[in-house]
C-alpha cells in the first residue's frame, strides 16, 4: 500500500513538472500565433470592392491617357503629309546649284541671267569688274521663268518663309517644354496650316506647269503599261500615253492621278485627255482603278 502511494506521488510530480515546461515554452509557438491571429483582421467585401474600382479607375484613366496621345500622334502625321509638297518644292531649291543652272531653267529665264558685258564700263570703278548680280533663290528664278515678276516671287518665298520659321519655333518651344504630343501642339500647328497655300493655288497651272519644268522636276505623268481586260484598255489607253488631266483636274504627279480616281462617286464617267504622238486626245473612262502603270516624266510646257 506503501508502495503504490509513493508511486502515485511520483508520478503527481512528474505532470506537473511536465506542464510546466509545455507553459514555459508556448510563447516561441502558440504566442506568436495569438499575436498573428490578433492583428490579421480578414478584409471585408466593401474593401475589396474599393480597391478593385480604385484599380479600374486607374487603369482606364492611362487607356484614355494613351489613346489622347496616339491621337496626337496621327493627327501631327497627317499634318506632316499635307506640308510635304510644300517642302519638296524647298529641298528642290536647295539641291539646285546657284552656279550651275540646268539648261532649262537658264534658257527659260534668259534676259536676267546675264549681266553687262565687263566692256560697257565697270560699275564700281575697278577696271575689268562687273557689279554682282544679287543673290536670288532658285525658288525665285524658277517663279520668274513661270511668268511672275521678281516683286511677286520675292513676295511668295517671303511668305513661305516665315511660315517655315513659325512651325521651327513652335516644334521646337513644344519639344523643350514636353509638350508636342498634346492637343495644344495640334491646335497651333493646325493655325499655321490654315495660313499655308501651295504655289499651285496661287500662280495657276499653267504657270505652275512653268515653275516645275524650270526647277527641272517631274510635270507630267506617262502611261508605262496598260493591264490587260482593264477599264483603261477598254477605253482605248495605250502606253506611251501622257496624262494631261483627269475630270477636268491637271495632272502634274502620278500620286494626283491616283486621288482624282478616288474621289467622287465609283464608276461614273470622266473624262481623261492624254497627248499621243504630239495630239490630244479626250477618252472616257470610269471613274476608280484605270489598271494602268504610270511614271513620273518631264516635258517642256505646251508639249507632251
Amino acid at each position: 500500500m506503501g508502495r503504490r502511494i509513493l508511486v502515485g506521488t511520483l508520478l503527481i510530480a512528474i505532470g506537473a513538472a511536465a506542464g510546466a515546461f509545455a507553459v514555459r515554452s508556448r510563447p516561441a509557438g502558440e504566442a506568436a500565433h495569438d499575436v498573428v491571429q490578433r492583428h490579421a483582421v480578414p478584409m471585408s467585401a466593401g474593401h475589396d470592392g474599393s480597391a478593385a474600382t480604385a484599380l479600374g479607375d486607374r487603369s482606364a484613366a492611362d487607356l484614355e491617357r494613351r489613346l489622347r496621345t496616339l491621337e496626337a500622334r496621327v493627327a501631327a502625321e497627317a499634318s506632316a503629309r499635307a506640308r510635304l509638297a510644300e517642302r519638296c518644292e524647298a529641298v528642290a531649291a536647295q539641291l539646285a546649284a546657284p552656279g550651275s543652272e540646268s539648261p532649262q531653267l537658264a534658257s527659260a529665264s534668259e534676259p536676267a541671267q546675264h549681266p553687262p558685258a565687263a566692256a560697257e564700263g565697270p560699275a564700281d570703278g575697278a577696271a575689268g569688274t562687273v557689279a554682282a548680280e544679287p543673290s536670288i533663290s532658285p525658288m525665285e528664278r524658277a517663279l520668274a521663268a513661270a511668268g511672275l515678276d521678281t516683286a511677286a516671287a520675292a513676295e511668295i518665298k517671303q511668305r513661305r518663309d516665315q511660315l517655315m520659321m513659325s512651325e521651327m519655333y513652335l516644334r521646337d518651344q513644344a519639344t523643350r517644354e514636353q509638350w508636342i504630343d498634346s492637343p495644344r501642339f495640334n491646335e497651333e500647328m493646325a493655325a499655321l496650316d490654315a495660313q499655308r497655300t501651295s504655289i499651285r493655288d496661287e500662280i495657276g497651272d499653267d504657270s505652275y506647269d512653268r515653275y516645275l519644268f524650270a526647277l527641272g522636276e517631274p510635270n507630267r505623268v506617262r502611261v508605262d503599261d496598260v493591264m490587260a481586260e482593264s477599264p483603261a484598255a477598254e477605253a482605248g489607253l495605250q502606253v506611251g500615253d501622257v496624262i494631261v488631266s483627269y475630270a477636268d483636274s491637271r495632272i502634274f504627279a502620278p500620286d494626283e492621278l491616283v486621288t482624282q480616281t478616288r474621289s467622287g462617286t465609283a464608276g461614273e464617267s470622266v473624262r481623261v485627255e492624254v497627248m499621243r504622238n504630239g495630239e490630244r486626245l479626250a477618252i472616257d473612262v470610269p471613274r476608280g482603278p484605270l489598271g494602268l502603270r504610270i511614271a513620273a516624266s518631264q516635258a517642256a510646257p505646251g508639249t507632251s
